[in-house]
């Protein structure tokens, strides 16, 4: 397993409760990267429609999570709103959440009257919005940790700070770091935004492309954001955590790329951001913001995951970058797991397969 994030941590699992033998190899600590930046959004309502059943059965598995992990992961699922500003963010809405609901998705459209009356700490700038109570989040600073203690209680082997040099393939398969190379049977590739250079290594072109997001929290304040809200063009996340903090995410970009390594804030960007969750929720106009970040996501050319063989090898695999990957993450490892141990998943996963983008170098 190359890469340990949620993906590959799932999968890890998955492989490791079949009776596989498995190492997890990461280019820095694991759960450094997109795992442990995000903003904890497990929502439904902000996913493509394509994603809607995979996200309700992800939500399977959280809810089990923190039994199953022996552990506080921060669990809430207390439903979310998605907000409209605009009429023609209305229509948008209107459309999306149809689609959403002929999918599964239990979902309610609220006019402004209702909004104001359900939901008052959201600004009367909002027109129209949807309720689900399918919405909810959690913690990736207590994920990561319980989910690695969970990994290792397996028997699952972790190399931190081991980043791939070399992977070779074919008959002799194996995975060549500076601590020497491990062979293997079967190799996945779960490294998020840089598993397109790692594919590379085995002559596929796996195109991904770079969003730098950016997260900002707030000091502790008395109850300020009663659900998690999303926008109806996915341009705000906002929740309160048990602590009172109040964090605002939404996809405004940062700046870096992978060949710099910078994950740094732009100001610029993210004064729109903080003006924007302003403009949504009053009373976040009274707290101060203590901290601001930016962390990597990949992104496929249709944001729907890579999932499945690599075009052109019979043993290597590939799961990353979804939109909303810490959310889908669960099962997109479990699924994963799934395929390398058994050759078959328990849920369709034809719409995901890499060989749609990928190209098998001549």
């Amino acid at each position: 397993m190359i890469g340990g994030g949620i993906f590959g941590l799932f999968c890890a699992l998955t492989l490791a409760d079949a009776g596989k033998s498995v190492v997890v190899i990461d280019r820095g600590p694991v759960w450094s990267e997109a795992s442990a930046v995000n903003a904890g959004s497990l929502g439904v309502q902000n996913k493509l429609p394509a994603l809607v059943p995979y996200t309700l059965w992800s939500w399977e598995i959280w809810e089990t999570l923190a039994e199953r992990l022996g552990a506080d992961i921060g669990l809430r699922r207390d439903g979310g709103y998605k907000i409209a500003m605009t009429e023609a963010e209305a229509e948008r809405l209107d459309a999306v959440s149809m689609q959403q609901k002929a999918l599964g998705l239990d979902v309610r459209r609220l006019t402004q009257a209702d909004l104001r009356r359900t939901a008052p700490w959201i600004s009367s700038d909002c027109v129209a919005a949807t309720y689900s109570p399918q919405d909810g989040y959690a913690n990736p600073t207590l994920v990561g940790p319980a989910l690695r203690r969970a990994v290792e209680r397996s028997g699952v082997e972790i190399l931190d700070d081991t980043a791939v040099e070399e992977i070779r393939s074919g008959d002799r398969l194996g995975v060549v770091t500076r601590r020497g190379e491990i062979q293997a049977s079967k190799i996945a590739i779960t490294s998020g935004a840089w598993s397109g250079r790692l594919a590379a290594m085995v002559g596929v072109r796996l195109p991904i492309s770079l969003d730098v997001n950016m997260v900002s929290v707030t000091e502790s304040a008395r109850p300020t954001i009663e659900n998690i809200v999303t926008h109806a063009r996915g341009i705000l996340t906002l929740k309160q955590v048990a602590n009172g903090s109040c964090l605002i995410g939404g996809g405004w970009q940062g700046i870096g790329t992978l060949e710099n390594q910078r994950k740094e804030v732009s100001y610029d960007q993210l004064v729109h951001n903080l003006r924007l969750a302003l403009r949504v929720i009053p009373g976040l106009e009274r707290l101060n913001v203590v901290r601001s970040w930016a962390g990597y996501e990949g992104v496929t050319p249709d944001s729907l995951p890579y999932l499945g063989l690599l075009p052109g090898h019979r043993n290597i695999y590939c799961a990353a970058c979804a939109r909303g990957g810490f959310t889908l993450g669960p099962l997109m490892g479990q699924l994963l797991g799934e395929l390398i141990s058994h050759g078959e998943t328990s849920k369709p996963i034809d719409i995901f397969n890499p060989g749609r983008f990928a190209h098998v170098a001549a």
